[in-house]
């Protein structure tokens, strides 16, 4: 039994080691070496180190959850079927709401502040990240604007201008995979961020979401008509800026993609 047990601990002891350390890249790995030929590789360097913030802390909850999940059925049931069921379950709890769960911990009015000190952390990172990914995908359009006019102005030939704007292309789908990976760690962190926010003011996550898509241009001259009103409460305000911001993000990554298909080609002149 004992024997069995001891297995049981270092299969669980393995998977929260396994779940902690995760896949972990190098910023070298992510962006490239800097070899002279991208203008804008710095606004890449700047965009990518905001997204070390984003994979921090809320987003292991899940995976440090499994691990003490396993550790605990390890303990109880003293097999490897009890750690993984602890497994799957620790996982279960770290999962949406956790972020929350675990804030309850220390009780309601504590968690709440906590909630609205990370938001005003969260939103001061998001515009770090928007500032960065405008600089990127300003400079990438202007070096697309660059090559067009040197070709209408017979500076470059046909095969030498396609060859540049090959090389933006490729270097735009590394600032997509960049930017992307960034950005869907944004979202779920967003989401968590909802929850709270809801778990606070019922209903206010719903409301957040509607007042994002009612604040789109409307297709007619009409003017689109809020379905609802500001939220006086800090924590929904401040979540509902992060919605906003994390919103614009996901526009900016998007732009960056469209530019690879569209803009970067010499029949888009």
């Amino acid at each position: 039994m004992r024997t069995n047990r001891a297995k049981a601990g270092f299969v669980a002891v393995t998977i929260l080691a396994m779940a902690v350390s995760g896949c972990v890249t190098t910023q070298q790995d992510r962006i490239g070496a800097n070899d002279g030929s991208d203008a804008c590789y710095q606004y890449r360097v700047a965009l990518d180190s905001t997204g070390n913030y984003y994979a921090e802390d809320m987003l292991k909850g899940a995976a440090i959850g499994a691990g003490a999940g396993a550790l605990t059925g390890a303990l109880a049931g003293g097999n490897l079927k009890s750690a993984l069921i602890g497994a799957a379950a620790g996982a279960a709890v770290g999962t949406l709401g956790g972020y929350w769960n675990s804030r309850m911990q220390q009780g309601r009015d504590q968690a709440i502040l906590g909630v609205m000190n990370d938001l005003d952390t969260e939103n001061k990172n998001l515009d770090r990240t928007q500032v960065a990914l405008d600089q990127l995908v300003n400079c990438r359009r202007a070096e697309i604007a660059r090559v067009k006019a040197d070709y209408r102005a017979n500076r470059l030939g046909k095969p030498e201008a396609e060859q540049r704007l090959a090389l933006i292309r490729g270097q735009l789908d590394k600032d997509y995979a960049i930017a992307s990976s960034i950005n869907q760690n944004i979202v779920k962190r967003r989401d968590e961020y909802l929850v709270a926010a809801d778990n606070i003011e019922p209903g206010s996550a719903q409301k957040i979401r509607s007042n994002a898509v009612t604040a789109k241009p409307a297709p007619t001259k009409k003017k689109a008509k809020a379905t609802t009103t500001a939220s006086t409460n800090p924590v929904v305000a401040r979540t509902n800026t992060a919605f906003e911001t994390s919103e614009r993000i996901n526009a900016s990554t998007n732009a960056i993609q469209q530019m690879a298909q569209k803009e970067a080609a010499l029949d888009a002149v």
